[in-house]
C-alpha cells in the first residue's frame, strides 16, 4: 500500500481507506488508482457495467 501511495502523490492512509471500504474514489481518482496499479481504467468500468446490467438506450 505505501508504494502506491507513493506512487499517488497521496498519503499512505488515503490507500489504506479506500482498501478498506472506507473511502470511495471519484472518477477521477479511480483513473489516477488504475495508472498507479498500471491497470486500464476502461476494464475495471466494463466490469462495473457488466456487473450492473446496463444497457445503452
Amino acid at each position: 500500500m505505501r508504494t502506491l501511495a507513493e506512487r499517488m502523490e497521496r498519503p499512505h492512509s488515503f490507500v489504506q481507506r479506500v482498501e478498506e471500504g472506507d473511502r470511495r474514489l471519484d472518477l477521477v481518482e479511480y483513473v489516477w488508482y488504475c495508472s498507479a496499479l498500471g491497470v486500464n481504467p476502461q476494464t475495471g468500468l466494463d466490469l462495473v457495467i457488466k456487473s450492473t446490467s446496463f444497457t445503452h438506450s
